[in-house]
């Protein structure tokens, strides 16, 4: 796909913020809303992963 660059840069810096914000809960002991937040970095994760391939 032929993504912008700042979409790919929307993705990253959103990757990092919910992996830090799943950082926060899991200090805070709260596995609910921690696990929320691994699995939209999850999603952004394959998102990027996509915006990213060659030959599509």
């Amino acid at each position: 796909m032929n993504a912008p660059a700042w979409r790919i840069g929307l993705v990253a810096v959103l990757m990092v913020l919910w992996g830090l914000l799943a950082l926060r809960f899991v200090q805070r002991e709260e596995p609910v809303m921690s696990g929320l937040c691994l699995l939209l970095l999850l999603a952004n994760a394959v998102t990027l992963w996509r915006l990213t391939r060659r030959g599509r």
